[in-house]
């Protein structure tokens, strides 16, 4: 089953297709890594400094060993996920190295944030894997922040995690950290983003990384993006070209690396505001990015990654809610599999907001009960129900309504439903109030998931190797 309701016709994605190839041809992409550069040698491919040229045939050779779905055992089995078909899987914010407070006031990111968010997702009921840069801690040195948000997302959470790409090392320390917990890796056990550099272009530590998750046979999100008007074209097909030229050429590099190493296309495209220079999250031009993102995965066979519950705002306000609820429900319902940045994020992705991540995350569950089928099982038609009671309408004492009341419906824990007078009562009326309390309430109720003593001593004994 196809769920993207956003579509797009066929000779559109033709001609971005071609347009890329054309770009990938006559003007290369950037790889200034060597490693890279001797295996695109070796492999025949015509290389000029560091810029690789790309002919149609080895676009498509590499396109057809890329998976159309795969699975990422997680330490709990129960919490393992397959990413492709018809699922839809979201992680919290990635990397912003800021937390604004409730009360608006902004202050660096800490390590105890980061284990924060982590017993928030252990305990979501609707985020499906962790970010491996929830935020950026300031309290530890830059260089070796990887080893310990990667020891607090093994341990304080029993879901699927995500490889550190910040370096070579750290991903090197990432797949040796994962051979601890999970001995070799004959099977995705991880997921991890390379971020393109918008124009045509990789960064050489992005190159690093994915070599090593391609050899070791993680999944590698490849994710290209440009600000229109500064970093790419200012017109919305301008940019896809740019990016999806991009895109197409790490994706050739992970299967020249490893054939079959799992791959999710990711497209992006943020306007510039022309007022200040800046670019701009959750805007109308964010979310064409977000549709044309799993249109481009479908057209090659491939899962697809869309942005998250974006917003400009740095408060917990109408903008947030408008702006990420827009953001969320254009990707799910374009056919996105992989949500990244789906909770907590402010301003640019420049900041975490604990309340903010519990209000996504009630948007999250509400996305995805929007994208559920309905079930058209004979059951669900109650039509012998229907002519017992005729016109009557006392369906809610009846048995088909009390064994499915409290699974047929959304039900929202942030979210106020009620009377105004009981409204005008309550204690905590106020969004960021209940927020509060909720993230009170499943701290309090947060048990760490059992992990053998034994692992846990060698990963500590690891990153102190490390040091």
């Amino acid at each position: 089953m196809n769920r993207a309701i956003i579509s797009f016709e066929r000779s559109t994605l033709d001609n971005i297709h071609q347009y890329s190839l054309d770009l990938l041809s006559d003007t290369g992409i950037r790889f200034p890594n060597q490693k890279a550069l001797d295996i695109f040698l070796d492999r025949g491919f015509k290389v000029d400094g560091e810029t690789v040229y790309f002919d149609r045939e080895s676009i498509e050779t590499a396109l057809e060993t890329v998976p159309e779905a795969f699975t990422i055992e997680a330490r709990n089995p129960e919490k393992s996920i397959t990413i492709g078909g018809d699922l839809y899987r979201t992680a919290p914010g990635y990397g912003p190295p800021f937390i604004i407070e409730s009360s608006g006031e902004k202050r660096h990111a800490l390590l105890a944030d980061a284990h924060l968010f982590y017993k928030l997702v252990h305990t979501s009921k609707y985020l499906d894997f962790n970010s491996s840069l929830v935020v950026q801690p300031h309290d530890v040195p830059a260089e070796q922040a990887h080893l310990d948000l990667l020891l607090a997302a093994m341990t304080l959470t029993d879901k699927p995690i995500m490889g550190s790409s910040t370096s070579e090392r750290a991903a090197v320390d990432t797949v040796q950290m994962a051979q601890i917990v999970w001995g070799a890796l004959k099977q995705p056990v991880m997921i991890s983003l390379i971020n393109s550099l918008s124009p045509l272009q990789y960064a050489t530590e992005m190159i690093d990384a994915m070599m090593v998750f391609a050899s070791s046979g993680q999944p590698v999100i490849i994710h290209s993006a440009c600000t229109l008007g500064t970093t790419g074209p200012v017109t919305i097909p301008g940019s896809l070209v740019i990016s999806n030229a991009t895109n197409l050429a790490g994706i050739c590099l992970a299967q020249l690396i490893r054939p079959g190493t799992p791959v999710v296309y990711g497209l992006g495209g943020n306007p510039t505001d022309m007022r200040t220079g800046g670019y701009v999250n959750g805007s109308p031009e964010d979310v064409k990015h977000v549709a044309i993102s799993p249109a481009m995965g479908r057209y090659y066979g491939i899962p697809s990654r869309s942005q998250g519950a974006l917003t400009e705002s740095f408060s917990l306000d109408y903008q947030a809610g408008m702006e990420s609820a827009m953001m969320l429900t254009a990707a799910a319902i374009s056919g996105a599999h992989v949500g990244l940045h789906a909770c907590g994020t402010y301003g640019s992705m420049l900041a975490m907001s604990f309340e903010k991540f519990i209000a996504d995350e009630e948007l999250c569950g509400a996305v995805k009960k929007v994208i559920k089928p309905v079930s058209f099982k004979e059951d669900t038609f109650a039509l012998d129900l229907i002519r017992k009671l005729a016109v009557s309408g006392s369906y809610l004492t009846e048995d088909h309504t009390l064994q499915r009341c409290r699974s047929e419906f959304f039900l929202p824990k942030l979210n106020i439903r009620t009377e105004y007078d009981n409204w005008r009562q309550m204690e905590n009326r106020e969004m960021v109030a209940r927020a509060s309390q909720c993230i009170k309430d499943r701290v309090e109720a947060y048990q760490k998931p059992e992990i053998d003593t034994s692992t846990t001593i060698a990963l500590e004994q690891y990153i102190d190797s490390q040091r």
